[in-house]
C-alpha cells in the first residue's frame, strides 16, 4: 500500500478519529498514487494514522475509512455496513416508517456513501472518486447482507464534478418500480427515485412532519417549497383547516396532488405553482402556519453571502406578510450555514419587518441522518419553529 506522509504537527485531527486530511496538511506523497486509490496515512515521524482513498483533485485530499491498523478489506466494509443497518434495524424512533437512510456517508464511518431505503429498495449515491472505484464491492455486500428487492443508482450530484467524475444514474439490481409506495407513521407517500430530487424524497424531514402534523390542526397551512407534499399530507393528516402548497416545479406538485388522494385528504387544497421569492413579494398570506424548507441555498463556502441574503429575503417578504399569531417552521439544509448564522440571518429579517417573534423550538436531522461526534460537518439540517406576534 502507497503512502502519505503528514508535515509535522498536523496528525492531531486524524489522531481525534477526524475522517479528512487537507491537502495543505501534506508533506510527503509516494509516487504513483492514482487518484481514488487506497492508501496509508502517516504522521511525520512515519507512524500509522490509519487508511483513507486519495484524490489530488480536491481540497480535501484524503477521506479516511480506518483508523490505526485496521487494513481496507471486504470484510472490514462488510462489517460498516452490517453495522449501520444494524443500528436502525434496531431503533424504536423509526419503528413506524418501512423508509429510512441506511448508509449516511462519514456519520456511519463510510465517506462518500449515500444509501436509502425506500419499502426495501436501495437507491445509491458515490459522491466521490475513492467511493465510486468501491462501489461494485458496496453493491455486492448490500446484496448479500441485506437482500434488497432492488439497487438503483443516483449518483447525480452536481458535487461529483469537483471529485474528477461524470454524473451516473441507473440500475444496479434487480428491478426498481416507477413509483415506490412508502409508509411513515400512517402516512404513503409516492416515490419516484429515478426523477426526485435527491434519492426521491425528503426522509430528513420525517421528525419535522411528525412536528407540523401535531401542530395543524385547524390551522391554514401554507407549505413553500412544497416539493411532493410531505409537509402537506403530514397537516391534513393533523386535522389542518385548509392547506396551500407552493412550488416552482409542475411535476412535484403533481405528486404532491397523488400523495394527497393516497392519503384520502378531504380539507381544501390548494397548488400553486410559483417561484417562491416572487410569490412571498406579490401578496399577503392568508395562513396561520408556514412551512418554509428551501433547497440548499449554500453549496459551497464561496456562496454563503449569497445565500444568507437569499434567506434573509425569504424570511423578511414572510415577516411582512403573515398574520399576527403565525407558526412559522423555517429549515435551512445548507451544511456551510450552522444554526447561529441562520438564527442571526431570520432576526435581521424580522428586525428589518419591525415584527416580533419568538423561537419555540430548535430542531435538527433525525436519527438515520447521525452526526459524527469525530466530523461535526456532518450536522447539516437545522430548523426553527417561530411564532410570530
Amino acid at each position: 500500500m502507497k503512502t502519505i506522509r503528514l508535515k509535522d504537527h498536523k496528525e492531531k485531527a486524524v489522531l481525534r478519529r477526524h475522517p479528512w486530511v487537507f491537502s495543505g496538511a501534506i508533506g510527503h506523497i509516494d509516487p504513483g498514487i492514482e487518484d481514488g486509490e487506497i492508501i496509508s496515512v502517516r504522521d511525520f515521524r512515519g507512524a500509522r494514522l490509519g487508511c483513507g482513498y486519495y484524490n489530488s483533485r480536491t481540497q480535501i485530499a484524503v477521506r479516511m475509512l480506518s483508523f490505526g491498523d485496521w487494513e481496507i478489506a471486504d470484510t472490514y466494509l462488510r462489517e460498516l455496513v452490517c453495522a449501520a443497518a444494524a443500528r436502525r434495524a434496531g431503533n424504536p424512533l423509526l419503528g413506524d416508517t418501512d423508509s429510512y437512510r441506511l448508509i449516511f456517508s462519514e456519520g456511519d464511518f463510510l465517506p462518500g456513501l449515500i444509501v436509502d431505503s425506500y419499502a426495501g429498495h436501495l437507491v445509491l449515491q458515490c459522491l466521490t472518486l475513492g467511493m465510486e472505484r468501491l462501489k461494485k464491492t458496496m453493491v455486492t455486500i448490500l446484496q448479500e447482507e441485506l437482500n434488497p428487492a432492488s439497487i438503483y443508482e443516483r449518483s447525480d450530484h452536481e458535487g461529483r464534478a469537483l471529485e474528477g467524475l461524470p454524473p451516473a444514474q441507473g440500475q444496479l439490481l434487480g428491478e426498481t418500480p416507477a413509483e415506490i409506495v412508502m409508509n411513515e407513521a400512517g402516512m404513503s407517500f409516492y416515490v419516484n427515485v429515478g426523477a426526485g430530487q435527491k434519492t426521491g424524497f425528503f426522509l430528513d424531514q420525517r421528525d419535522n412532519r411528525a412536528l407540523v402534523r401535531g401542530l395543524a390542526r385547524g390551522r391554514r397551512v401554507l407549505n413553500l417549497f412544497s416539493y411532493t407534499g410531505g409537509f402537506s399530507v403530514a397537516a391534513a393528516l393533523g386535522g389542518a383547516a385548509s392547506i396551500v402548497s407552493v412550488d416552482s416545479s409542475a411535476d412535484a406538485l403533481e405528486l404532491a396532488k397523488k400523495n394527497m388522494e393516497l392519503n384520502r385528504v378531504t380539507a381544501p387544497c390548494g397548488f400553486v405553482r410559483a417561484d417562491i421569492f416572487p410569490y412571498l413579494r406579490d401578496g399577503a398570506i392568508d395562513a396561520d402556519l408556514v412551512i418554509l424548507d428551501p433547497p440548499a441555498l449554500a453549496k459551497n463556502r464561496a456562496s454563503v453571502d449569497r445565500a444568507c441574503r437569499g434567506y434573509k429575503d425569504l424570511h423578511l417578504q414572510l415577516a411582512r406578510r403573515c398574520p399576527a399569531g403565525t407558526t412559522v417552521l423555517t429549515c435551512s439544509c445548507s451544511r456551510f450555514i450552522g444554526m447561529d448564522l441562520f438564527q442571526m440571518v431570520v432576526f435581521e429579517a424580522f428586525a428589518d419587518a419591525g415584527r416580533k417573534a419568538s423561537i419555540i423550538g430548535r430542531h435538527g436531522q433525525p436519527c438515520d441522518h447521525p452526526v459524527s461526534i469525530f466530523c461535526p460537518e456532518t450536522e447539516y439540517l437545522k430548523a426553527m419553529l417561530l411564532q410570530v406576534e
